[in-house]
């Protein structure tokens, strides 16, 4: 039964709880909340150097390499430690700061503190007003890098896809001053709670996708929540501005002209690759005589398109293959995609046939049968398993033929296209259609989907929340309440994955 209780309710209530148990403070000094969602965003543009690389510079302007962004720092100190730089041509070595404006190494008073002496480089996203020279403690001057100058993609579309919560946490959570609490409290009041926190990120993915759809059709919008989905760390806001700058409509009318003979896996995957810069230039050496052929058949497609995409190729970057293994590499998942287009958008619209498919759910399933459907009905349409493809046995256009074919779309990523695309979609179908009926069964859908794979935040808010309780594995059996540890880790623990100095409740039990 859907849990109608939201989780202000249960935020609410545990604060009260708290403070009559007179829970205490797990140290006495307060960290500063993050004043903006920038904020956790602005180290995962270094991390990923979201940038067009080739003419950085320095506030200086000295010309700027960044070889190794470093390491992701979660103790005391610098944001990033051990990076390689190259400042008007001389390579050095040593720590990151980053902020979300040039004023936060003052107001942050690093620079009389002597923990900082190793940076190398002072990186935020908006510069000064009224530049100020940076240095540290021992009166060095620190060369400064304004990010915002050089962002690529462009902000607004870093922020649709990219999520801090996604990035490093290296610190393992401790036991949270939550969990004397959630080991006593009613199983059924807890997994309430779980739930509700997990519909709270179901709606954010879908106000997301409302705010997308502004100038946009909904087709559109799922093309785009496809893409991003598929991509993979710094690929996704790549993979985003592709859907962006190839719509989907548009590449219809044009694969229409192009005649009954063409297959439109094959034309997707040409023009996608072609706006990507990931298909070789003409006079580039192309491997094999099977990859020889194809990438021909490819330039024979996206020629008589090629003028009409001439403003919108997107500039050579190495994101693309930014910690991606090679399986994952952008060319197989654009080719995976492009399949999934062929599959469920050149007829009726996916919305549509997936209402259809939910009408179908059978209401007195048990929970195990119920799961079976999901995984067959909703999961496994997006796996895409296609033997005579090219990038089934290829990792890219130069490499050999592998001896056993891959999924372009394997199982775990069919599954998290149909969480984190499909079912927001879905909802947000129901409710231009005011369908309520349609807008209750993907609540329901969202509430016993298979729990997929843990990942360090789910793994560390489970220590946080439970400690070594076996109510903590019993309980996290759905991928909701695993969504649910997102958001609380979100909205209650603002972010911080080392201790509970930013807890929200710290307020309320004043």
């Amino acid at each position: 039964m859907l849990n109608t209780r939201p989780f202000a309710y249960y935020q609410t209530e545990i604060a009260r709880q708290l403070a009559q148990a007179r829970i205490s403070e797990p140290g006495s000094q307060t960290r500063r909340l993050p004043a903006s969602p920038d904020e956790r965003l602005a180290p995962c543009i270094w991390f990923d150097s979201l940038f067009l690389h080739g003419n950085l510079k320095t506030d200086s302007g000295k010309s700027l390499e960044i070889l190794q962004p470093g390491v992701w720092n979660e103790c005391e100190g610098p944001d990033f430690n051990n990076a390689r730089l190259r400042i008007s041509g001389k390579e050095i070595s040593g720590d990151i700061e980053i902020h979300l404006d040039a004023a936060g190494w003052r107001q942050h008073r690093h620079h009389l503190n002597p923990t900082y002496n190793k940076v190398i480089l002072h990186a935020y996203l908006w510069p000064e007003q009224v530049p100020r020279d940076t240095r540290n403690s021992d009166g060095l001057h620190i060369e400064g890098f304004a990010m915002g100058k050089y962002l690529f993609p462009d902000l607004d579309s870093i922020r649709q896809t990219i999520h801090a919560e996604d990035y490093p946490y290296h610190t393992p959570s401790a036991i949270g001053r939550c969990q004397p609490l959630m080991t006593t409290l009613d199983e059924d009041f807890v997994g309430g709670m779980l739930n509700a926190a997990g519909h709270e990120r179901l709606e954010e993915k879908t106000r997301r996708f409302l705010s997308q759809q502004s100038g946009e059709s909904l087709l559109q919008v799922f093309y785009q929540s496809l893409m991003t989905a598929m991509g993979h760390g710094a690929c996704k806001s790549l993979f985003f501005l592709l859907s962006k700058r190839t719509p989907f409509l548009e590449m219809l009318d044009y694969l229409i002209d192009a005649g009954s003979g063409t297959r439109p896996a094959e034309f997707f995957q040409s023009i996608l690759l072609h706006v990507a810069q990931l298909a070789p230039t003409e006079n580039a050496e192309s491997g094999d005589a099977e990859s020889a052929a194809y990438l021909e058949r490819l330039r024979i497609l996206w020629h008589p398109v090629a003028p009409l995409f001439a403003d919108r190729i997107i500039p050579p970057t190495r994101q693309w293959f930014t910690h991606v293994r090679p399986v994952n590499f952008a060319q197989r998942r654009l080719a995976g995609i492009a399949y999934l287009l062929e599959r469920f958008f050149l007829n009726e619209a996916p919305t549509v046939h997936f209402q259809q498919v939910l009408e179908t759910f059978p209401t007195t399933a048990t929970d195990k049968e119920a799961k079976r459907w999901i995984q067959r009905n909703l999961i496994q349409p997006f796996v895409v398993e296609e033997l005579d493809d090219f990038w089934t046995w290829r990792y890219t256009f130069a490499s050999r033929r592998a001896a056993r074919g891959m999924k372009l779309v394997g199982d775990s990523r069919a599954a998290s296209i149909a969480l984190n695309a499909l079912l927001p979609l879905l909802l947000l179908h129901a409710r231009s259609e005011r369908n309520t009926a349609l807008e209750k069964q993907v609540h329901h859908i969202f509430q016993i989907f298979p729990a997929l794979d843990s990942n360090v935040i789910t793994r560390q808010m489970q220590t946080r929340l439970f400690g070594e309780d076996m109510r903590g594995k019993t309980l996290l059996s759905t991928e909701a309440r695993q969504q649910g540890l997102f958001h609380i880790f979100r909205s209650c623990c603002a972010l911080n994955e080392r201790d509970c100095t930013d807890c929200a409740y710290r307020s309320l039990t004043a």
